[in-house]
């Protein structure tokens, strides 16, 4: 147990050698307008790449049409999904309804995930 902490904090704080600072998401911050968090994050060379093709009452729910937008619950909350890949990194943001319609969802949470290695050519 104490390795797995060890080797963890070293992954967490980037002396590992596989957790390159490059793949870290830029700064998000919860409430931020999606509009801005897609702006920060493609500028910061995030690509959009989600699982499925949104429909288009997804985007009617989203209020946007961002490429990045995976799904929204259209239920409860009305949470919706956009997902971004920078290496072998996903990054997935959540989102709920924003009350002013030109901010198009506000972000609600976020994380990172490890996809398999792609050999590149």
């Amino acid at each position: 147990m104490r390795s797995f902490l060890l080797l963890s904090g070293f992954w967490l704080t980037g002396l590992f050698p596989g957790a390159a600072a490059d793949t870290l998401p830029p700064q998000l911050e919860a409430g931020q307008s999606i509009l801005s968090a897609n702006q920060t994050l493609t500028a910061s060379g995030w690509e959009p790449a989600p699982d499925d093709e949104a429909k288009p009452f997804e985007h009617v729910l989203a209020g946007n049409s961002l490429s990045s937008l995976t799904s929204c619950s259209g239920t409860g909350v009305g949470f919706c999904r956009y997902d971004y890949r920078q290496k072998n990194h996903k990054l997935v943001v959540v989102t709920v309804p924003a009350r002013e319609p030109d901010v198009a969802g506000r972000v609600y949470r976020w994380w990172l995930e490890s996809l398999p290695i792609i050999q590149e050519r």
